[in-house]
């Protein structure tokens, strides 16, 4: 398939567009900037979410097979500054998506990506929650997901178009930015490791427990979503590791084989919370995925990057 990636130059594309590439797709990027030509994009094409006009006019010249949506604000205190923006990049974008492949390819297979905080926070103890459990999201950023989610499914069922979407867990790995927790950790550890830093770790909230996986394990969920997901249903993509914060660094620390002082930076500190815990039984009998990257040495890839 031609498949074209929405945010390609982020985090999450950059990865995706490398696993669909490797396994036969052609891949079409599309980011608001590219800093540098696009890895593994046949063409790549510069749009703001925002623009309507612009984003119909590229599914109009390009009619891809099948669409990738990840583009989006995913930094939730950059969420948390500018809610406006928030909202009109992931959620009023995700319809001018929508709206462009009903209008100029409403065969085209959709995999719209949100996030599992749209369920809201979750408890260690939690049953796992199905795709039907409500949506009570807890955030701006979640908010503006779980509003994406709804109006991607409406455009199923009201439009029959070929939509699914995807809401996945906390995910990391190489090639993140160093604003998200475990990069941060890495680069600090690293930096101490080497003798270029004083033997200090900032850090925020080290109580707070999420369900993190490989962003190389998710982006594979995508690809097979985007070749055998059933399209009018949402899909949970999760590890539920349930891993404490504190115990990342402390692993990272081992890893680089360091034992800093520990400082809580306020400017990083946000309330304890955890990440939903999310049965991922749709996706397992759909497609055949599960996680199957240790988290050891995704911990360790993160590290030797750094």
């Amino acid at each position: 398939m031609r498949i074209l990636v929405t945010g390609a130059a982020g985090f999450a594309g950059r990865h995706l567009a490398r696993e669909l590439a490797e396994h036969g797709h052609g891949v079409i990027g599309l980011d608001l900037s590219f800093a540098e030509p696009a890895p593994y994009c046949g063409e790549s094409f510069a749009a703001d979410l925002a623009d309507s006009s612009r984003i119909r006019e590229i599914f109009k010249s390009v009619h891809p097979d099948a669409c990738a949506h990840l583009g989006g604000v995913a930094y939730v205190p950059a969420a948390d500054m500018d809610p406006l923006r928030v909202l009109a990049v992931n959620t009023l974008g995700t319809i001018h998506i929508l709206e462009a492949i009903r209008a100029h390819v409403p065969q085209c297979r959709v995999l719209a990506v949100t996030s599992g905080q749209v369920y809201g926070a979750g408890a260690s103890d939690a049953r796992p929650l199905g795709e039907d459990a409500p949506l009570l999201p807890s955030s701006i950023y979640a908010v503006s997901k779980a509003a994406a989610d709804i109006a991607a499914l409406g455009y199923a069922r009201r439009h029959g178009l070929l939509v699914m979407t995807a809401r996945p867990n906390n995910h990391t790995g190489p090639g993140q930015s160093p604003s998200f927790a475990v990069p941060a950790f890495a680069r600090q550890a690293r930096a101490i490791a080497r003798g270029s830093a004083p033997p200090v770790m900032r850090v925020g909230n080290l109580e707070s427990r999420r369900d993190i996986l490989d962003v190389r394990d998710v982006v594979r969920a995508y690809r097979l979503l985007l070749e055998m997901g059933r399209p009018g249903l949402a899909y949970n993509i999760a590890a539920n590791r349930n891993i404490r914060i504190g115990d990342i660094l402390d692993d990272l620390c081992r890893m680089a084989g360091i034992k800093p002082r520990i400082e809580t930076d306020p400017a990083l500190f946000r309330p304890a919370d955890s990440s939903p815990v999310l049965s991922t039984a749709r996706i397992e009998a759909d497609t055949g995925w599960r996680p199957c990257i240790p988290w050891e040495q995704t911990l360790r890839d993160v590290l030797d990057e750094a």
